[in-house]
């Protein structure tokens, strides 16, 4: 048996033991209710020492919802908490952080402009001041002693959080969340909210090597939507939908088909992507690029047919994020020439909306979403003028088409009325795509347009892509999910260091594989 067969081995057994050992959290018959819609409608958690614990399903199934009842930001409606076997009902994330719980967060929660050591001691300043003097020297050495446990002993704790890498601010936020159970010397709680939504796979694998060697100071929640991951990395999985627990299962024994027909309550097709459906474009050029050069981008040029969809791959900081920005006039070009339809758009959003161009941002929640706005008003932000009636805003007009797209593209939600922010990300996602579909676009930028939803969203996703492909709308689609734009395009880009290397013929009858393209990329 392998070394790492060994490992999975010598886990699976340790698992084994502590199912018959004491829960840390045992949370029965968890209700909470948002806006007249049941989030959580009785569910259950139960969480072992040790143990790294996969919670899994759809978007809008209950998962973050669940993890912030016990965060202390959501107040339960009805049901238990106990931890150790003792009641708990925390109100607050400084109250849970006193039980030993803590959440490192998909967005993050650091202060940039801070050191690492004054965000891990941040809100925690009084254990390090006497007569009103902060000992540094102090919180310097416990911030050294924490980051060596995250593997990060070579980061000065004094460095500024915007010098780090996303991995390496990742790796701080877990320490922050650590410190209390190895400072008080008792097992704590952690939840990873999507931690690997943004990693590479070598980042991924550098993040649980270091969440397994912490399993004697904490218990693990690992809320994502790799499945892939889930078999790799955790003990067991328990699965939720539509606020209710379906299930749950040892990682042994689960494999990725019986966790999606759980998630979703049905059986996938092999053709996950939909490749049968992909239509042949139209030979009509709807946006061309000639020697297009900026900061990050060097003599970029290509041509987007009618109908058809594009994909572009390149590892992370190869360029594929700002030619998006570049084609839809949020960065600049210092030289060539950018085309839509019959109209010259380089260097203007406003131009470039006005020739028909979307733009999905891969960063939904910073770039996409008006966070304070209700779902309904997220879809009509970009297409007010259409609602105009004399002067006024036709508010009948508005919501009808807020129906429409609700309807068409299955957004989740209690109505157009409700904020934004209490939509899952899928729904949420699905939202910012209403949003370019209510002005008739013939062109849509879709970055990571899956990026941090499930594998059901995913699929409902892909069928509106085909759809709008089928219509004649053109996608121009950026992903670092090497299957899915191999499932998906018709022709890929290859980019390295803010080149395209190579233009792939991806066609339903000639799929390229993964290798054949990462020769383009590395």
């Amino acid at each position: 048996m392998s070394r790492r067969g060994s490992l999975i081995a010598r886990e699976s057994e340790t698992m084994q033991e502590t199912v018959h050992r004491q829960s840390s959290i045992t949370m029965s018959g968890i209700k909470k209710q948002f806006a007249g819609v049941q989030a959580l409608k009785g569910v259950s958690l139960e969480l072992f020492p040790g143990e790294i614990l996969a919670l899994i399903g759809e978007n809008g199934a209950g998962k973050s919802t669940m993890m912030r009842v016990l965060m202390g930001i959501e107040k339960k409606d009805a049901g238990t908490i106990h931890l150790n076997g003792e009641e708990i009902n925390p109100s607050t994330p400084i109250e849970a952080e006193k039980y030993g719980i803590g959440m490192v967060f998909q967005e993050q929660a650091l202060f940039p402009n801070l050191s690492v050591a004054e965000n891990i001691f941040l809100g925690r300043e009084g254990e390090m001041i006497t007569g009103n003097f902060l000992h540094w020297k102090e919180m310097y050495r416990e911030s050294e002693m924490i980051l060596e446990k995250v593997h990060l002993g070579h980061i000065n704790p004094k460095t500024r959080v915007e010098k780090l890498s996303f991995s390496e601010r990742q790796m701080v936020e877990l320490a922050r969340v650590l410190y209390p159970a190895v400072c008080n010397k008792r097992k704590g709680i952690i939840i990873l909210d999507e931690p690997t939504a943004v990693l590479s796979p070598g980042e991924v694998r550098q993040l649980f090597e270091v969440v397994r060697s912490l399993r004697e100071y904490a218990s693990f929640v690992f809320i994502t939507h790799h499945l892939d991951e889930v078999i790799e990395y955790t003990d067991r999985v328990e699965v939720m939908k539509d606020g209710n627990n379906v299930g749950g299962l040892m990682t042994k024994d689960a494999t990725i088909e019986k966790l999606q027909e759980m998630m979703v309550g049905r059986e996938f097709s092999e053709d996950f992507y939909l490749s049968e459906d992909l239509r042949t474009p139209e030979d009509t050029t709807v946006l061309e690029l000639e020697g297009i050069c900026s900061e990050a981008l060097t003599d970029v040029s290509f041509k987007l047919k009618k109908g058809e969809i594009l994909g572009v791959a390149g590892l992370m900081g190869c360029g594929k994020e700002n030619l998006a920005k570049v084609i839809f006039g949020d960065e600049a070009a210092t030289k060539g020439t950018i085309t839509a339809g019959s109209k010259v758009i380089r260097g203007s959003v406003r131009k470039a909306v006005d020739a028909g161009i979307g733009y999905m941002p891969s960063d939904r929640r910073s770039e996409g979403i008006l966070d304070t706005m209700s779902v309904g008003q997220n879809i009509t932000a970009a297409n007010l003028d259409h609602f105009v009636t004399n002067g006024f805003l036709n508010r009948a007009k508005e919501k009808e088409c807020v129906e429409e797209y609700i309807d068409r593209l299955k957004i989740k939600t209690y109505s157009g009325n409700t904020l934004i922010v209490n939509l899952s990300g899928g729904n949420q996602q699905k939202a910012i795509l209403a949003r370019w579909l209510s002005r008739k676009p013939d062109i849509i930028i879709m970055e990571q347009p899956t990026r941090g939803i499930d594998v059901g969203a995913k699929q409902e996703i892909y069928k509106i892509m085909r759809d709008l492909a089928n219509e004649g709308v053109s996608i121009l689609v950026i992903s670092d999910e090497m299957p899915e734009l191999i499932g998906l395009s018709n022709r890929i880009l290859a980019m390295r260091k803010g080149m395209i290397t190579k233009e792939i013929d991806c066609e339903k009858e000639d799929k390229p594989d993964e290798k054949f393209i990462i020769q383009y990329i590395t």
